[in-house]
C-alpha cells in the first residue's frame, strides 16, 4: 500500500509541475519540468517515477513523460 500511495503522490506532484508550465510550448515545458525535477526532486523520487512511467506513461501528463525521457537520455552518455 505504501508504494502505491507514494507513486500517486509523485504522479500528482509531477502533473502539477507540468500544469504550472502550460503557457509554454510543449518543448519548453519539457525542459522546464526536467529542470525542476533535477533541481528539487531526489534521485530516488525521479527514478521511482521513471520506472513507473515505463509501463504507465498514459497515466502521466505527456510533458512529464517527455521530461523524464530527456533526463534519462542526458544520464546515458
Amino acid at each position: 500500500r505504501g508504494i502505491a500511495m507514494r507513486i500517486e503522490t509523485l504522479k500528482r506532484m509531477a502533473d502539477q509541475i507540468a500544469l504550472n508550465n502550460e503557457g509554454a510550448s510543449e518543448s519548453e515545458a519539457v525542459v522546464r519540468v526536467a529542470t525542476h525535477l533535477t533541481n528539487f526532486w531526489t534521485p530516488a523520487m525521479v527514478e521511482e517515477l521513471s520506472d513507473y512511467a515505463r509501463d504507465h506513461a498514459d497515466e502521466l501528463d505527456p510533458v512529464v513523460v517527455g521530461a523524464l525521457a530527456r533526463m534519462n537520455a542526458q544520464h546515458r552518455v
